[in-house]
């Protein structure tokens, strides 16, 4: 059966609906084998925060304030709350739109991680309980370090770090607290890093959810992208297609 197709030729909405029906589906299904629900709502997952990504840089500045993209997760909205989000130095506000983003990053951008580092990489990984099964996943994103440590930089590199700047030369994106600042690595004077009072700074994104939380905010995140298949969507209600 074809795609269903939005006013704009697009099929990304529909694409969204049988990802959610497909997870929805397969949690039902009884089996004598063994079941990997965590593998396939990380795949989804992972399509999914594409396609989300693009959804918000489409929408108008007024759209996208009025949306659910930009409440704060404390607000509790789809399975997940403040709790989730571990660590956070980016200086942003902790919107659906940017947690979002930073598990898009871990997903997209995987190295191999040491989460018991103190400057852990860019990725995703699991974290067990003590029987040794999966008690939540951990996504990590981090612009400031490489192999699991601060990255060293020349004086270039720190000022296009900190300010970057777009075609007009206007600052951009200024992820870092005012008060950022660098200095050269011990007995290395040609490299440098960021500190902040006085101590080495890093912008990093540690998000953790459980296996259920991953379940639930996969489906929520399907279901909304899904709303477009509508016949006559007002582009507000919000009804739940994946379950139906």
């Amino acid at each position: 059966m074809e795609y269903f197709r939005d006013p704009k030729n697009q099929i990304y909405a529909d694409i969204a609906f049988r990802l959610g029906k497909i997870i929805t589906q397969y949690e039902k299904m009884t089996t004598d084998e063994e079941k990997f629900e965590t593998t396939l709502y990380l795949t989804v997952l992972q399509n999914l925060l594409t396609n989300s990504n693009e959804y918000v840089r489409n929408m108008t500045r007024g759209e996208r304030r009025e949306s659910i993209f930009n409440q704060e997760i404390s607000d509790s909205i789809w399975g997940i709350d403040t709790t989730c989000w571990v660590k956070n130095t980016f200086n942003e506000n902790p919107t659906l739109q940017n947690f979002i983003a930073r598990i898009r990053n871990s997903v997209s951008h995987p190295t191999n991680i040491d989460i018991e580092s103190d400057f852990p990489s860019t990725g995703y990984t699991t974290i067990k309980n003590q029987s040794g099964s999966i008690d939540r996943f951990r996504f990590i994103n981090s612009p400031d370090t490489i192999n699991n440590r601060l990255k060293k930089l020349n004086e270039q590199q720190v000022f296009k770090t900190i300010y970057q700047r777009d075609s007009n030369n206007q600052i951009i994106h200024n992820e870092f607290p005012k008060d950022i600042s660098y200095r050269s690595i011990p007995n290395n004077e040609e490299k440098f890093q960021l500190i902040l009072n006085d101590e080495p700074f890093i912008r990093i994104s540690i998000i953790d959810l459980s296996v259920k939380q991953l379940g639930v905010f996969v489906k929520n995140l399907a279901n909304y992208l899904a709303q477009p298949i509508q016949k006559d969507w007002d582009g507000i209600t919000i009804k739940d297609l994946i379950a139906a």
